[in-house]
Protein backbone atom coordinates (compact mmCIF):
# COMPACT_ATOMS: atom_id res chain seq x y z
CA UNK A 1 0.00 0.00 0.00
CA UNK A 2 3.53 2.47 0.08
CA UNK A 3 2.73 3.31 -3.11
CA UNK A 4 -0.98 4.37 -2.94
CA UNK A 5 0.94 7.18 -0.55
CA UNK A 6 3.40 8.01 -3.16
CA UNK A 7 0.86 8.65 -5.90
CA UNK A 8 -2.22 10.14 -4.54
CA UNK A 9 -1.07 13.85 -4.68
CA UNK A 10 -0.72 13.81 -8.24
CA UNK A 11 -4.55 13.22 -9.04
CA UNK A 12 -5.15 16.93 -9.28
CA UNK A 13 -2.38 16.76 -11.42
CA UNK A 14 -3.37 14.51 -13.58
CA UNK A 15 -7.12 15.80 -14.03
CA UNK A 16 -5.97 19.44 -14.72
CA UNK A 17 -3.35 18.46 -16.84
CA UNK A 18 -4.19 19.96 -20.56
CA UNK A 19 -5.09 17.67 -23.07
CA UNK A 20 -2.33 16.77 -25.98
CA UNK A 21 -4.69 17.17 -28.85
CA UNK A 22 -7.25 18.91 -30.00
CA UNK A 23 -10.18 16.17 -29.97
CA UNK A 24 -9.12 15.76 -26.13
CA UNK A 25 -10.94 19.29 -25.37
CA UNK A 26 -13.61 18.33 -22.88
CA UNK A 27 -17.19 20.15 -22.67
CA UNK A 28 -18.06 22.15 -19.94
CA UNK A 29 -20.66 19.74 -18.38
CA UNK A 30 -18.18 16.89 -19.18
CA UNK A 31 -15.31 18.71 -17.51
CA UNK A 32 -17.40 19.76 -14.25
CA UNK A 33 -18.40 15.81 -14.50
CA UNK A 34 -14.77 15.14 -14.28
CA UNK A 35 -13.93 17.10 -11.31
CA UNK A 36 -17.37 15.74 -9.46
CA UNK A 37 -15.13 12.47 -9.45
CA UNK A 38 -11.92 14.25 -8.71
CA UNK A 39 -13.83 15.38 -5.48
CA UNK A 40 -15.77 11.82 -4.67
CA UNK A 41 -11.96 10.55 -4.78
CA UNK A 42 -10.47 12.71 -2.46
CA UNK A 43 -13.50 11.75 -0.18
CA UNK A 44 -12.11 7.87 -1.06
CA UNK A 45 -16.01 7.33 -2.47
CA UNK A 46 -14.85 5.63 -5.34
CA UNK A 47 -17.69 4.05 -6.39
CA UNK A 48 -19.34 7.46 -7.68
CA UNK A 49 -16.28 8.18 -9.00
CA UNK A 50 -16.08 5.40 -10.67
CA UNK A 51 -19.68 6.33 -12.12
CA UNK A 52 -19.31 9.62 -12.90
CA UNK A 53 -16.26 9.12 -14.61
CA UNK A 54 -17.87 6.14 -16.68
CA UNK A 55 -20.16 8.40 -17.83
CA UNK A 56 -18.26 11.57 -18.88
CA UNK A 57 -16.15 8.41 -21.03
CA UNK A 58 -19.58 7.83 -22.83
CA UNK A 59 -19.89 11.27 -24.05
CA UNK A 60 -15.90 11.64 -24.61
CA UNK A 61 -14.18 8.11 -25.25
CA UNK A 62 -11.43 9.65 -26.65
CA UNK A 63 -10.22 11.96 -24.07
CA UNK A 64 -6.87 10.57 -22.20
CA UNK A 65 -7.39 12.08 -19.24
CA UNK A 66 -11.14 10.88 -18.47
CA UNK A 67 -9.55 7.06 -18.75
CA UNK A 68 -6.01 8.39 -16.56
CA UNK A 69 -8.45 9.16 -14.01
CA UNK A 70 -10.61 5.98 -14.52
CA UNK A 71 -7.67 3.71 -14.36
CA UNK A 72 -6.32 6.01 -10.89
CA UNK A 73 -9.38 5.38 -9.26
CA UNK A 74 -10.01 2.06 -10.45
CA UNK A 75 -6.32 1.40 -8.79
CA UNK A 76 -6.36 3.24 -5.49
CA UNK A 77 -9.82 1.20 -4.59
CA UNK A 78 -7.96 -1.81 -4.95
CA UNK A 79 -8.93 -3.01 -8.63
CA UNK A 80 -5.98 -3.65 -10.37
CA UNK A 81 -7.37 -5.82 -13.08
CA UNK A 82 -9.67 -3.19 -13.84
CA UNK A 83 -7.63 -0.25 -13.62
CA UNK A 84 -5.08 -2.20 -16.46
CA UNK A 85 -8.07 -2.90 -18.93
CA UNK A 86 -8.81 0.65 -19.04
CA UNK A 87 -5.14 2.01 -19.36
CA UNK A 88 -3.90 -0.41 -21.56
CA UNK A 89 -4.87 1.01 -24.52
CA UNK A 90 -4.25 4.38 -23.91
CA UNK A 91 -0.77 3.40 -23.25
CA UNK A 92 -0.59 1.46 -26.65
CA UNK A 93 -1.64 4.53 -28.40
CA UNK A 94 -0.04 7.57 -29.77
CA UNK A 95 -1.80 9.45 -27.23
CA UNK A 96 -0.05 8.15 -24.44
CA UNK A 97 1.09 10.74 -21.92
CA UNK A 98 3.71 11.30 -19.45
CA UNK A 99 0.68 10.41 -16.85
CA UNK A 100 -0.79 7.41 -18.89
CA UNK A 101 2.82 5.61 -18.37
CA UNK A 102 3.35 6.57 -14.20
CA UNK A 103 -0.34 4.78 -13.82
CA UNK A 104 0.33 1.95 -16.41
CA UNK A 105 3.58 1.76 -13.99
CA UNK A 106 2.07 1.74 -10.77
CA UNK A 107 -0.79 -0.50 -11.85
CA UNK A 108 1.92 -3.14 -12.83
CA UNK A 109 3.91 -2.57 -9.74
CA UNK A 110 0.95 -2.94 -6.93
CA UNK A 111 -0.30 -6.10 -9.08
CA UNK A 112 3.30 -7.41 -7.90
CA UNK A 113 4.65 -7.44 -11.97
CA UNK A 114 8.21 -5.15 -10.66
CA UNK A 115 9.67 -5.85 -14.04
CA UNK A 116 7.00 -4.70 -16.00
CA UNK A 117 6.18 -1.70 -13.97
CA UNK A 118 10.23 -1.09 -14.86
CA UNK A 119 9.85 -1.66 -18.49
CA UNK A 120 6.70 0.95 -18.96
CA UNK A 121 8.36 4.09 -17.10
CA UNK A 122 11.28 3.22 -18.85
CA UNK A 123 9.15 3.43 -22.28
CA UNK A 124 7.43 6.73 -20.71
CA UNK A 125 11.29 7.70 -20.53
CA UNK A 126 12.72 7.27 -24.04
CA UNK A 127 9.30 8.84 -25.25
CA UNK A 128 9.29 12.12 -23.60
CA UNK A 129 13.24 11.74 -22.12
CA UNK A 130 13.23 15.49 -20.06
CA UNK A 131 10.16 14.00 -17.70
CA UNK A 132 11.15 14.64 -14.69
CA UNK A 133 7.51 12.57 -13.02
CA UNK A 134 8.75 9.40 -14.89
CA UNK A 135 12.43 9.63 -13.55
CA UNK A 136 10.86 9.99 -10.50
CA UNK A 137 8.46 7.58 -10.49
CA UNK A 138 10.86 4.81 -11.82
CA UNK A 139 13.79 5.89 -8.84
CA UNK A 140 10.80 5.12 -6.34
CA UNK A 141 9.91 1.44 -7.74
CA UNK A 142 14.27 0.89 -7.49
CA UNK A 143 14.23 2.84 -3.87
CA UNK A 144 11.35 -0.03 -2.86
CA UNK A 145 13.38 -2.70 -4.14
CA UNK A 146 16.28 -1.58 -1.83
CA UNK A 147 18.13 -0.90 -5.09
CA UNK A 148 19.67 2.53 -3.47
CA UNK A 149 22.32 2.82 -6.10
CA UNK A 150 19.90 2.83 -9.47
CA UNK A 151 16.93 4.72 -7.36
CA UNK A 152 20.15 7.91 -6.76
CA UNK A 153 21.07 7.34 -10.64
CA UNK A 154 17.47 7.59 -12.04
CA UNK A 155 16.57 10.49 -9.87
CA UNK A 156 19.82 12.38 -10.68
CA UNK A 157 19.36 11.45 -14.40
CA UNK A 158 15.84 13.45 -13.94
CA UNK A 159 17.71 16.56 -12.14
CA UNK A 160 19.39 16.53 -15.53
CA UNK A 161 16.50 15.98 -17.58
CA UNK A 162 14.14 18.09 -15.87
CA UNK A 163 16.00 21.06 -13.36
CA UNK A 164 12.83 22.66 -12.18
CA UNK A 165 10.69 18.90 -11.19
CA UNK A 166 11.22 18.76 -7.56
CA UNK A 167 10.62 15.56 -6.76
CA UNK A 168 13.60 14.04 -7.66
CA UNK A 169 15.60 16.45 -5.32
CA UNK A 170 13.55 15.09 -2.76
CA UNK A 171 14.57 11.77 -3.37
CA UNK A 172 17.89 12.18 -4.27
CA UNK A 173 18.41 14.27 -0.97
CA UNK A 174 17.36 11.69 1.40
CA UNK A 175 19.68 8.95 -0.17
CA UNK A 176 22.59 11.33 0.23
CA UNK A 177 21.56 12.05 3.20
CA UNK A 178 21.09 8.48 4.35
CA UNK A 179 24.36 7.58 2.59
CA UNK A 180 26.29 10.14 4.98
CA UNK A 181 26.54 12.82 2.36
CA UNK A 182 25.63 15.66 3.73
CA UNK A 183 26.61 18.06 1.48
CA UNK A 184 24.42 16.87 -1.47
CA UNK A 185 21.30 16.40 1.37
CA UNK A 186 21.85 19.74 2.27
CA UNK A 187 21.85 21.12 -1.31
CA UNK A 188 18.88 19.24 -2.83
CA UNK A 189 17.35 19.47 -0.04
CA UNK A 190 16.73 23.06 0.07
CA UNK A 191 16.20 22.83 -3.58
CA UNK A 192 13.50 20.34 -3.21
CA UNK A 193 11.62 23.06 -0.94
CA UNK A 194 11.82 25.81 -3.45
CA UNK A 195 10.08 23.46 -6.01
CA UNK A 196 7.39 21.92 -4.15
CA UNK A 197 5.00 22.95 -1.94
CA UNK A 198 4.34 19.05 0.33
CA UNK A 199 3.89 20.24 3.91
CA UNK A 200 4.85 16.64 5.47
CA UNK A 201 7.59 16.27 2.29
CA UNK A 202 8.74 20.13 3.40
CA UNK A 203 9.15 19.76 7.29
CA UNK A 204 11.14 15.84 6.75
CA UNK A 205 13.70 17.62 5.04
CA UNK A 206 13.79 20.86 6.67
CA UNK A 207 14.04 18.65 10.13
CA UNK A 208 16.81 16.43 7.71
CA UNK A 209 18.56 20.04 6.88
CA UNK A 210 19.04 20.74 10.32
CA UNK A 211 20.80 17.37 11.05
CA UNK A 212 22.95 17.61 8.23
CA UNK A 213 24.07 20.98 9.29
CA UNK A 214 25.04 19.65 12.60
CA UNK A 215 26.93 16.10 10.82
CA UNK A 216 29.05 18.45 8.94
CA UNK A 217 30.04 20.72 11.70
CA UNK A 218 30.93 17.63 13.89
CA UNK A 219 32.25 15.08 11.30
CA UNK A 220 35.50 13.59 11.79
CA UNK A 221 37.15 12.18 14.36
CA UNK A 222 40.15 13.44 17.03
CA UNK A 223 42.54 12.57 14.19
CA UNK A 224 41.56 15.21 11.81
CA UNK A 225 41.94 17.65 14.30
CA UNK A 226 44.95 20.61 13.12
CA UNK A 227 48.20 19.27 14.89
CA UNK A 228 48.98 20.55 18.20
CA UNK A 229 51.91 23.42 17.58
CA UNK A 230 51.76 22.01 13.56
CA UNK A 231 52.18 23.86 10.46
CA UNK A 232 48.33 23.27 9.99
CA UNK A 233 48.82 26.04 6.72
CA UNK A 234 50.35 22.86 4.86
CA UNK A 235 47.45 20.36 5.61
CA UNK A 236 46.31 18.70 2.13
CA UNK A 237 42.66 20.30 1.60
CA UNK A 238 40.45 18.87 -2.25
CA UNK A 239 39.30 21.40 -4.42
CA UNK A 240 36.20 19.63 -4.89
CA UNK A 241 32.72 21.32 -4.88
CA UNK A 242 31.55 19.19 -2.03
CA UNK A 243 35.05 19.98 -0.18
CA UNK A 244 34.95 23.65 -0.52
CA UNK A 245 31.55 23.64 0.45
CA UNK A 246 32.48 22.09 3.64
CA UNK A 247 35.41 23.97 4.27
CA UNK A 248 33.97 27.15 3.86
CA UNK A 249 30.87 25.66 6.43
CA UNK A 250 33.17 24.80 9.28
CA UNK A 251 35.36 28.06 8.71
CA UNK A 252 32.70 29.88 10.00
CA UNK A 253 31.42 27.40 12.69
CA UNK A 254 32.24 30.11 15.22
CA UNK A 255 28.40 31.74 14.32
CA UNK A 256 27.01 28.94 15.86
CA UNK A 257 29.00 29.44 19.39
CA UNK A 258 25.79 30.32 21.28
CA UNK A 259 24.31 27.01 20.32
CA UNK A 260 22.42 25.72 16.85
CA UNK A 261 19.35 27.89 16.42
CA UNK A 262 17.32 29.40 14.25
CA UNK A 263 19.29 32.43 15.11
CA UNK A 264 23.09 30.89 14.34
CA UNK A 265 21.78 28.49 11.60
CA UNK A 266 20.95 32.07 9.71
CA UNK A 267 24.54 33.53 10.91
CA UNK A 268 26.07 30.33 9.70
CA UNK A 269 24.71 30.54 5.85
CA UNK A 270 24.73 34.24 5.63
CA UNK A 271 29.00 33.43 6.40
CA UNK A 272 29.09 31.01 4.20
CA UNK A 273 27.01 32.64 1.17
CA UNK A 274 29.36 35.97 1.64
CA UNK A 275 32.42 33.72 1.66
CA UNK A 276 31.30 31.54 -1.02
CA UNK A 277 30.64 34.37 -3.26
CA UNK A 278 34.28 35.89 -2.90
CA UNK A 279 36.45 32.42 -2.67
CA UNK A 280 33.84 29.72 -5.07
CA UNK A 281 31.21 31.87 -7.18
CA UNK A 282 33.25 31.86 -10.25
CA UNK A 283 34.69 28.65 -10.15
CA UNK A 284 31.29 26.87 -8.67
CA UNK A 285 28.36 28.77 -10.51
CA UNK A 286 25.09 27.70 -9.09
CA UNK A 287 21.83 28.91 -9.91
CA UNK A 288 20.54 28.45 -5.80
CA UNK A 289 23.42 30.39 -4.51
CA UNK A 290 23.02 33.26 -7.19
CA UNK A 291 19.50 32.90 -6.19
CA UNK A 292 20.41 33.36 -2.42
CA UNK A 293 22.75 36.26 -3.23
CA UNK A 294 20.10 38.37 -4.85
CA UNK A 295 17.20 37.38 -1.68
CA UNK A 296 20.01 38.30 0.77
CA UNK A 297 20.82 41.84 -1.09
CA UNK A 298 16.71 42.60 -1.60
CA UNK A 299 17.09 42.31 2.58
CA UNK A 300 14.74 38.83 2.73
CA UNK A 301 17.87 35.85 4.00
CA UNK A 302 16.80 36.31 7.58
CA UNK A 303 13.21 35.83 6.64
CA UNK A 304 14.19 33.20 3.97
CA UNK A 305 16.10 30.89 6.90
CA UNK A 306 12.79 31.44 8.86
CA UNK A 307 11.02 30.28 6.38
CA UNK A 308 13.36 26.93 6.19
CA UNK A 309 14.07 26.19 10.16
CA UNK A 310 11.79 28.61 12.06
CA UNK A 311 8.63 26.26 12.45
CA UNK A 312 10.58 22.94 12.71
CA UNK A 313 13.16 24.04 14.96
CA UNK A 314 10.91 25.90 17.43
CA UNK A 315 7.36 26.65 16.41
CA UNK A 316 6.90 29.17 18.85
CA UNK A 317 9.59 30.95 18.58
CA UNK A 318 9.16 31.32 14.57
CA UNK A 319 5.34 32.56 15.53
CA UNK A 320 6.52 35.44 17.59
CA UNK A 321 9.41 36.51 14.99
CA UNK A 322 6.75 36.15 12.53
CA UNK A 323 4.55 38.77 14.46
CA UNK A 324 7.28 41.08 15.44
CA UNK A 325 8.69 41.01 11.57
CA UNK A 326 5.43 40.82 9.73
CA UNK A 327 5.81 43.43 7.21
CA UNK A 328 9.20 41.94 6.37
CA UNK A 329 8.14 38.77 6.23
CA UNK A 330 5.04 39.34 4.21
CA UNK A 331 7.37 41.15 1.74
CA UNK A 332 9.89 38.27 1.58
CA UNK A 333 6.57 35.73 0.42
CA UNK A 334 5.75 38.23 -2.20
CA UNK A 335 9.21 38.57 -3.10
CA UNK A 336 9.23 34.51 -3.31
CA UNK A 337 6.41 34.54 -5.46
CA UNK A 338 8.16 36.99 -7.83
CA UNK A 339 11.11 35.82 -8.10
CA UNK A 340 11.13 31.79 -7.85
CA UNK A 341 14.31 29.70 -7.40
CA UNK A 342 14.99 28.47 -11.42
CA UNK A 343 18.07 25.42 -11.12
CA UNK A 344 19.52 24.65 -14.26
CA UNK A 345 21.68 21.49 -15.79
CA UNK A 346 24.66 23.44 -15.59
CA UNK A 347 24.27 23.46 -11.53
CA UNK A 348 27.26 21.10 -9.69
CA UNK A 349 26.81 17.66 -9.68
CA UNK A 350 27.74 14.90 -7.15
CA UNK A 351 31.15 13.35 -8.24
Amino acid sequence: MKIFRLLLPLIVFLTASPGLHAQQTLAPEIQRMQQSALQSLQQKDYANSIMLLNQAIRQAPDNVSLRRDLAYTYYLSGKAEEARKIIEPVLQSEFADEQTFQIAGAIENVSGKFGKAKRVLKDGIRKFPHSGLLYSSLGNLYSMEKSDKSALEVWMNGIQADPGYGANYYGAARMFNSKGNYVWALIYGEIFLNLDQDPFKGSQIKKMMLSAYQAILSEGSSSDLPAFRGDNQQQKRGTSFEECFKRVLQDNALAIRSGFDTETITMLRTRFLMEWQVRYARRFPFTLFTWQQKMLKAGYYDAYNQWLFGAVNNSQAFQLWVKKFSDNYGAFEKWMKNHPLQPASYDPQPE
